[in-house]
């Protein structure tokens, strides 16, 4: 049994190499491909080839998603330099705003030495009702606001100071119908009282009061505080007259006046915490 199995192998090595002497003798005589090697390879090729592909597809995701993380970074600088940039244009206008102020604040105190402290302040709130117009500013008497003090622009008188707490103040405008305020009108030197209306708050204007019937007010002509009383400074602008009217009681005239500050629409101010009396 055992010499059969020898004899087998025998046979079967004879036979590789002889095939294998015959496939190479092919090879050699004819110059053809071996046909073994052809065999391989027509099986091999589909497989390599799909492998191919495969590595191509992982090599181009792995290239989008390092591009993609890069494009992720890229975008997060950018956003980290707009934020950048926005902080230097807020800082910039602060800046501008803080100058303004100064040259407004510096103009003031030249053309009204009287004043000898004015606090610079911005509209937080406003009030505007049927009854009343109020605003808020962001300083109190922390800052040495108290009340009564006037509220001013470079332009004119805004209201006065009705109500106030360390860090904000309350200020009735001179369209309330709680604006009483001495006033004369510059021109003619004629005095009256520049007070709010329920009427004429509606238009935005208020009315100088207790003209005489035979005033010589007319339209155009400019209203300023008198200082009478000693609570506002004298020489503050209020507003123009836009007509003179008779009153219901026949024995005196009023005047419609359109303030110089358009309460609705002022941001900042100035409030008067002190002044001197000036003749």
């Amino acid at each position: 049994m055992k010499n059969l199995f020898s004899f087998r192998m025998f046979v079967v090595v004879a036979l590789v190499i002889i095939l294998c002497l015959g496939v190479t003798v092919y090879t050699g005589a004819t110059g053809n491909a071996n046909p073994i090697a052809t065999g391989v390879g027509m099986v091999i090729k589909p497989i390599q080839k799909g492998i191919s592909q495969i590595a191509n597809i992982i090599s181009q995701g792995t290239s989008y998603f390092e591009g993609y993380d890069a494009l992720e970074k890229e975008n997060e600088e950018l956003k980290t330099k707009v934020r950048e940039l926005e902080e230097k244009v807020r800082d910039a206008d602060l800046a501008i705003t803080e100058r303004d102020n100064l040259r407004t604040l510096l103009g003031l105190k030249e053309n009204n030495p009287q004043f000898t402290h004015c606090e610079p302040a911005e509209v937080i709130s406003k009030s505007p009702g049927q009854w009343a117009t109020t605003i808020s500013l962001d300083k109190g008497t922390n800052d040495g606001v108290a009340l009564n003090n006037v509220v001013i622009t470079e332009d004119g008188m805004v209201g006065y100071v009705s109500s106030v707490a360390p860090t904000y103040c309350d200020v009735t405008t001179v369209i309330d119908t709680n604006m009483y305020a001495g006033a004369i009108v510059t021109r003619t030197r004629e005095v009256g009282v520049a007070e709010g209306d329920y009427t004429l708050m509606s238009e935005g204007t208020l009315k100088l009061a207790y003209l005489e019937t035979d005033c010589e007010v007319v339209i155009g002509d400019t209203v300023e505080t008198s200082g009478m009383g000693g609570v506002f400074p004298k020489g503050i602008m209020i507003g123009t007259v836009e007509r003179v009217i008779p009153e219901d009681n026949g024995i005196s005239n009023y005047a419609v006046i359109k303030p110089f500050v358009d309460v609705e629409e002022v941001k900042s101010v100035y409030i008067i915490t002190d002044f001197g009396v000036t003749g």
